[in-house]
């Protein structure tokens, strides 16, 4: 863990990213349900395929997010890299998303991404992560 206090928004980085995996998780749990109950109820519908495999890409997804929110609240390198590498791409799908069909929930997401992005690459924020130069040239506290 790093020595840096933990700054408050990678406390309400972490609880969103836990909210995020909730939920992710919720929606794998009723595609599975779907993929397993109704094809017993309407065996000649072949659409209740996919949403076996859409599913467990919801729920893999929600595992990452869980993962990623616990290296978030440790201070982990990893999960810095990973948490900008995530607002990155979230702010190209949203770009890309607003250029094409332009929408109030791809701007709040592109919003969303890029105050994320701000946070992140912050000194303070870097330093709890063990990155930047304040993790450096900060001196030493003994006990």
């Amino acid at each position: 863990m790093s020595s840096a206090p933990r700054p408050f928004g990678i406390t309400a980085l972490t609880l969103l990213q836990i909210v995020l995996g909730v939920l992710v998780l919720l929606g794998g749990v009723v595609l599975l349900s779907v993929g397993l109950v109704l094809p017993a109820m309407f065996p000649h519908v072949r659409f209740f395929g996919r949403s076996l495999v859409f599913g467990l890409a919801l729920v893999l997804l929600a595992l990452i997010d869980f993962v990623l929110a616990y290296g978030l609240w440790k201070g982990k390198r990893w999960a810095w890299i990973a948490a900008l590498g995530f607002a990155i791409i979230g702010i190209v799908l949203a770009v890309l998303s607003l250029s094409t069909a332009p929408r109030i929930g791809e701007f709040v997401s592109l919003v969303l991404n890029l105050l994320i992005l701000y946070f992140l690459i912050q000194p303070r924020v870097q330093a709890y992560f063990g990155r930047g130069p304040s993790a450096v040239d900060r001196p030493k506290t003994s006990p």
